[in-house]
């Protein structure tokens, strides 16, 4: 990004929304290409983003998903549900996590006929897990998991062990990957010897669910070289121990020229033949956005 565009970029707010489209991973995989039709929740209010979404359906088959629901203005980041029927459209929203400080990134992982969530609360210092009520459709049961701030905690069971890759807060917040295993998916995880595994701006912080194909392992992850969410890279694991690990660039999801949200993504979810995506898009608004920079540094 040049210097001119980067700092007029500044001018402009950005928002980010949710995206439905049909297919599956592992036609994405094989083939090598991402060009889906996406169908965009509306958002009525510029200054609402919808982001990280991970998607589930439940018993009726119905379409879940839970997702990062924050305010420009404040920050404020709480994890909300969102069902829809099978033409995506909304039939009931609620929030289901509200900590008072930013929350996102509710990743999920279902174990026993249970279903765990691991909300990404870097601010808060720890990440922790809460069983999902179906009936209910509250989060209880909070468990500690690691006393860190870890960004985007993305799990995979993998021969025998749970792996937990993020990222943690910091300077190097988008290009340091740091792994963590268990015997067991509420842990204690251990800290894995070479972390950071992965020291660069693309490909590194996750970016949505792991992807298994053919026997093979794919990791989407945030390529943030030139800014924060502006594309998503595949990567394809190629050695994972407790010693070791490599993974190796196989390709690259960009947002649609075309799309109503097309200046940025960086999350990836599946649920059968549905894929759920975020994109980000931007406003002119050079006024509030100016204003928002020297609340900032008065406040400071």
């Amino acid at each position: 990004m040049s210097f001119i565009k980067k700092y007029s970029d500044k001018l402009y707010l950005k928002q980010w929304g949710i995206g439905f489209a049909k297919g599956n991973p592992a036609d994405m995989i094989r083939t090598k290409k991402f060009d889906p039709d996406i169908q965009w929740l509306p958002l009525e209010d510029k200054a609402i983003s919808y982001a990280d979404p991970f998607i589930f359906k439940d018993a009726d088959g119905r379409i879940n998903i839970l997702f990062e629901n924050v305010s420009t203005y404040s920050l404020n980041g709480k994890i909300s549900l969102l069902v829809c029927n099978d033409r995506f459209e909304p039939i009931l929203e609620k929030t289901v996590l509200d900590t008072k400080d930013h929350l996102s990134y509710p990743f999920i992982y279902r174990e026993n006929g249970k279903m765990y969530v691991f909300p990404e609360n870097a601010f808060g210092g720890a990440l922790n897990s809460y069983e999902f009520d179906p009936v209910k459709k509250t989060l209880t049961g909070k468990k500690k998991i690691i006393g860190l701030p870890l960004l985007d905690s993305t799990i995979l069971k993998y021969e025998g062990k749970y792996w937990l890759f993020a990222t943690m807060l910091g300077d190097t917040f988008n290009s340091d990957l740091h792994i963590f295993y268990s015997d067991n998916l509420l842990g204690p995880y251990t800290a894995h010897k070479g972390n950071p595994v992965k020291k660069q701006l693309n490909g590194s912080r996750p970016a949505g669910n792991f992807i298994e194909v053919d026997g093979n392992i794919y990791r989407p992850a945030q390529n943030c070289s030139n800014y924060y969410g502006e594309s998503i890279t595949i990567n394809k694991v190629k050695i994972l121990t407790t010693d070791e690990f490599s993974e190796e660039e196989y390709m690259i999801i960009e947002p649609g020229k075309n799309d109503e949200f097309n200046y940025g993504i960086h999350t990836i979810n599946f649920a059968d033949d549905i894929i759920i995506v975020d994109g980000q898009k931007s406003y002119f608004q050079p006024v509030q956005q100016l204003g928002r920079k020297l609340k900032n540094i008065l406040h400071h």
